[in-house]
Parts: C-alpha cells; structure tokens; sequence
C-alpha cells in the first residue's frame, strides 16, 4: 500500500513572497505527476488480483448462504464462497448490521445519515433504500419476524431510565412496538414465532475476561403466555465464575446459539431452550468470536473471529474462514493539497534562480 502525499502550499501577501510561489507549484505539480505514476502500477495490478480483506463485520448470512457485510462504513454482498462482491450502499454515513429477509428479497440495516441510528430496508438486488424509523435517539435493526412483516429491533426510546425492551418494527414505517419484557439489547424470535431468546444488557465486545454478576445472560420468553425464564447462569451461589453469554440465536435443530467466555475466550455455545448444561461448538483459540449471527431458517451462521468472517452450517458443519477479494475505488485521495496562510520562518525559503 502506498502511503498518502500530503503538499502544504503556503500563501503569503507580499509581492516576493508571491514570486516565491511559482517554483513551489512547479514542485506540487512534479509530486502530483509522480505520485500518479508511482500510483499507476500497483493499482493496474490490484484490479488484477486483489487481496483478501480484513476488517469485514457485522455480518448476516441468507438462507441460501447469500452473505452480506460492513466493509467502509457501506453494505455489500457476496455469494456464500466469498465471490462476485459488490457493494449495496455507498453513503459518506456508517451503514451496519445487514438483516436478511426470510425470504432474502430485502436487507435491513442501521445507518446514522439523518445524524443518530436509524433502521433502513434496501432491496438485495439494490436500490435506494427506505427508511423506517425516524426517532431522535439510537434504534439498530437485530433481526426479521418469521412472516417477514417485521424487524425485531433495539431502541433508546423506552421510558425507563436504565434501559428499554426490544421493539417490534411493521415495515410499513409505522409506530415500532413494544415487546413484554422489561430491558432487552439483543435478541431474536424463533421460526415457529412462539419464543423470543434475548439478551437484557450486552457487553462492550473488547472488553474480555469479566467474571461477575454484571454478566450478560439468556433469558426466554413465550410469546404466548409472556412467561419469561432464565436458562444461563441460574445458580447465583456461583455468581462470581458467571461469564458473559450473548448474542441469542435459535438454530434449525431448535437450541439457542450464543457466544460465550465460559472456556476463556468467546466461542459460540448452544443450549435447549428450556435450559440445561451449554454445549460449546467452535474452539477457537484466538482472538475470539464476535459479533455472530444465524440465518432467518436457522441453518447458517457467520460470525467474526481474529478480523475475518466465518461460516458454519447448523448444528453440524464446522467453521470456514470466508476470503472475500475486493478491488474497488477508495473512498479517500491517494495525494492530499492542503494551503496555508502561514508565513514561514525567515531564510527557510529561497528564490530560486
């Protein structure tokens, strides 16, 4: 990678300064011409052969294994082997967290163009996207109600000091609902819609090795009766090993998955709905998983470990590390021209000859 030319022109008001000028513009015009040529090669051969990235996130993954992701603050998608990317959004804004539709038509996702977190819906084929929430505070888009009609979303706009429920967002755009818990930060319906897996309080992600009663745990909730258990960490004579579990998701074979720090480092876990002892899925050994999320059919799930993606079939497949090969233009300038008013010390600048 080459690394940005930054000129700075000074401008002074005098006449010889003035004159002074004039060599130093032949200068920036020589840097430009160089920097173009020195920016020629490596360019023509990255169209060619670009590397694989890192630093893709907040993935979601299709019921055919579509993939979709954050990469420079916009959404692309690819297919399930990491191929033909493409970029779905590009906004000077941070676009986030992309939720597949059940039937994988439409993509929701978090976007802050109006100043705070909204939620947005943007056809998968593309095209210019739709907002759906317009409150003054932050909402983030978690995941699709099984009919497709609405997105489970996280909102500030509760009444309660210390935090809000997880809301229920038609995507007609009108009022979100409340859900019938009292604090929810993440959590997903199940397929059948009779349960809800959620999270009350979430972690900061880079924050690792907690052991406390301030943890994160799972709790279930019917959404039938409005019966809500816990079913993890349920022995509070051991709060003081209690980890963080988060990220609920309900898997095809009917167990929540979840990300846990019960082996020391995240790894992603899965227990009966009903609770019982988590049984752990992935091994990893650095870095940890973050940020994980599963298929609106509970068959695949993606997730992100040591700055690359990850994939891995329901309840039996083992993970993959996904390559995803990008070329595609820059967002910022390669040379970078900045002018100044200020004048610089005597003797430090001469006319040249």
């Amino acid at each position: 990678m080459i690394a940005p030319i930054t000129v700075v022109i000074a401008v002074a008001p005098s006449a010889p300064d003035v004159m002074m000028r004039a060599p130093l513009l032949r200068l920036v015009r020589a840097l430009r011409a160089t920097a173009i040529v020195a920016l020629t090669v490596p360019i023509a051969v990255a169209a060619q052969a670009a590397d694989a990235i890192k630093f893709a996130r907040y993935a979601h993954i299709a019921n055919d294994g579509t993939i979709a992701f954050t990469y420079q603050d916009d959404i692309w998608i690819t297919r399930a082997d990491g191929t033909e990317p493409r970029r779905l959004t590009a906004h000077v804004a941070r676009d986030f967290m992309p939720r597949f539709s059940p039937d994988g038509k439409w993509i929701a996702f978090t976007s802050n163009r109006m100043g705070n977190n909204d939620v947005y819906v943007i056809p998968a084929s593309g095209g210019e996207p739709k907002q759906l929430t317009w409150f003054s505070g932050d909402d983030q888009a978690l995941y699709w109600t099984p009919d497709g009609r609405e997105l489970v979303i996280t909102s500030a706009r509760g009444t309660h000091p210390f935090g809000s429920p997880l809301y229920r967002l038609p995507i007609d755009g009108s009022m979100p609902r409340p859900m019938a818990m009292d604090f929810g930060r993440a959590g997903m319906i199940k397929q059948d819609a009779t349960l809800v897996a959620f999270n009350r309080n979430l972690p900061s992600y880079w924050r690792k090795g907690y052991r406390g009663n301030n943890n994160a745990d799972i709790a279930v909730q019917d959404l039938r009766t409005g019966q809500i258990n816990e079913i993890t960490d349920t022995d509070l004579k051991g709060y003081k090993e209690f980890t963080h579990d988060v990220q609920p998701m309900w898997g095809a074979d009917g167990l929540i998955y979840f990300a846990s720090e019960r082996d020391g480092i995240f790894n992603i876990w899965r227990v009966p709905p009903a609770g019982g002892a988590p049984q752990q899925v992935t091994f990893h050994k650095e870095g940890g998983v973050q940020f994980p999320a599963v298929s609106p059919d509970g068959r695949h799930m993606i997730y992100e470990n040591d700055f690359d993606l990850w994939t891995m079939e329901v309840p039996d497949g083992k993970p993959k590390k996904l390559a995803i090969h990008l070329s595609f233009d820059p967002k910022e300038n390669d040379v970078d021209i900045v002018t100044t008013t200020n004048r610089a010390p005597p003797g430090t600048a001469r006319r040249s000859s």
